[in-house]
């Protein structure tokens, strides 16, 4: 229970303001403890920041981490007329000869179009309530039911009944119903024996009383005939195919079949895809220089020491641009010379610069700046780029085009060696450098912790969960303080208020006399 306040009604004094007065210089270590969880909060986020910067070097650096990367090609028909090509995957072959016996003949799916009253989207609600007989399937209408909705039911119920293998669709302002390719329909109006049965018969019976809505049937309405469709044939470097429809795909390259030619075979040619190879190397180039270029930029920040955070009365009693300032000033320089990040930094420069080595390395091609990428041109400013690169893209060009097994195996060469140095000098830049972002990520991880993570047991979210701790503990601290005070000056106040009633009562005697 706090103890009963007394103000200075004896004294005169000012007793609360001399109190607050007291308790703020008892309140100094508490703010300091404040002060020093915020800069640890300040760290914690600012690390994490950087780990999100090496995360996404590190994604980039991964598309030039694998050979299938540097072998992706481009393929040309002599007669994009008949065949055309898009590649799906890696074509082995340089050439490839298409001969076309037999083009596939699409399947005509059955299908009935029944006209709807004002319906423009087929989200609209039908307005109709009772049941819808498409093909022998019962489907439930209901007045909120809309062609989505329908079509929804559709794919429900053909789970277990064949017969249900229906699209719906919204067409020119008529539901129209259609089976899918490849199903086989049995419809259940047998009056006309020639359409073998595989056509519609749809028929709608509304609930009693319901006579609006703009699904309206009478009776059974049929449907166009659903008819097979046939397999093409086609032979691709003397392999017969066959095919549903008129694209197949082979090594890694889809073909489209617009034609048969007469009988003569078409010629599709390979390349490389030398600008996709290029563009994928000066995409990965752009992503380090903008990331060193941050963590540098964050490692070298001035630091202001004089200026620490503001606390929350601090905050309040300035304008809001003036505490903002004052906040990013004392948030600067927060990593200034971080030795995580710049030891990080180094052996991610070491990495991409140090020569491949290994069998089958050509010693011409065994460094980034033998393709072309290189530090920047020399001058008296040259010191700042910090390890930024530069690409020579006539170079570059001419060792995609000219070696590109050898541009391939600098980024990508892969090392079977146990032994850590022989693995280093073994593996390609990529496989170096993404093994270097690693390194350095799990230790930004291990002192500054993940927001992906439930429990963060990092160094700095230890030192603030200890904070918290310690701030607690002095607030019970302060409490008793400042109970203490007020027990000391209502003691005075009520002593004070004792002495002046004696004094009156003296004086009282005194003038009595």
């Amino acid at each position: 229970m706090a103890p009963m306040r007394i103000t200075g009604m004896a004294s005169g004094l000012d007793t609360e303001k001399m109190i607050k007065d007291l308790m703020k210089a008892q309140r100094e270590p508490v703010n300091r403890l404040i002060r020093k969880k915020q800069t640890d909060e300040w760290k914690r986020d600012t690390y994490r920041e950087m780990n999100k910067l090496l995360d996404e070097l590190r994604k980039s650096v991964d598309s030039v981490r694998y050979s299938s990367n540097f072998r992706k090609k481009l393929a040309f028909s002599e007669n994009d007329g008949v065949v055309s090509t898009k590649v799906s995957g890696i074509p082995q072959f340089a050439t490839y000869s298409v001969k076309v016996e037999k083009m596939a003949k699409a399947e005509s799916p059955a299908g009935v179009s029944i006209g709807l009253e004002n319906v423009t989207d087929k989200s609209h609600a039908l307005g109709a309530k009772g049941t819808l007989t498409i093909n022998g399937v019962d489907i439930t209408i209901d007045v909120n039911d809309s062609v989505s909705t329908i079509n929804e039911k559709l794919a429900e119920k053909s789970a277990s009944d064949k017969n249900a293998l229906i699209e719906a669709s919204l067409v020119n302002g008529s539901l129209v119903f259609t089976s899918k390719a490849g199903a086989e329909l049995t419809g259940i109006d047998l009056s006309d024996s020639t359409r073998n049965n595989k056509f519609f018969s749809v028929n709608f019976i509304a609930d009693a009383g319901e006579t609006s809505g703009k699904l309206k049937i009478s009776g059974s309405v049929d449907s166009s005939l659903r008819t097979e469709g046939e397999k093409g044939v086609v032979y691709i470097n003397g392999i017969k195919l066959e095919m549903t429809t008129n694209v197949v795909s082979f090594d890694g390259i889809d073909f489209t079949i617009k034609g048969d030619n007469g009988g003569s075979p078409v010629n599709i040619n390979t390349k490389t895809d030398e600008d996709a190879i290029f563009n994928q190397i000066k995409g990965f180039v752009d992503k380090y220089n903008e990331v060193i270029e941050k963590i540098n930029a964050k490692i070298s920040e001035p630091r202001y020491r004089s200026y620490k955070p503001l606390l929350d009365e601090e905050k309040e009693a300035l304008p809001e641009k003036t505490a903002e300032k004052l906040e990013a000033m004392a948030k600067s320089g927060i990593l200034l010379r971080d030795p995580i990040l710049k030891s990080g930094l180094d052996q991610m420069r070491y990495a991409i610069s140090a020569p491949l080595k290994g069998n089958g390395v050509n010693e011409k091609f065994d460094t980034l700046s033998e393709i072309g990428i290189g530090g920047p041109p020399s001058g008296k400013y040259a010191y700042q780029e910090n390890g930024k690169l530069h690409i020579n893209e006539t170079k570059l060009r001419e060792a995609i085009s000219n070696h590109g097994e050898d541009v391939l195996k600098l980024f990508t060469n892969h090392s079977k060696s146990e032994d850590p140095g022989t693995k280093f000098n073994e593996s390609g830049i990529a496989e170096r450098l993404y093994s270097q972002l690693t390194k350095v990520m799990d230790k930004v991880t291990k002192e500054a912790g993940s927001s992906t993570v439930t429990f963060d047991d990092s160094v700095i979210s230890r030192s603030i969960r200890n904070t918290d701790k310690e701030i607690d503990r002095w607030e019970d601290r302060l409490k008793m303080i400042e109970d203490r005070y007020w027990k000391q000056f209502s003691a005075m106040e009520k002593a004070m208020s004792k002495f002046q009633s004696q004094g009156n009562w003296f004086a009282q005697m005194l003038g009595q006399k």
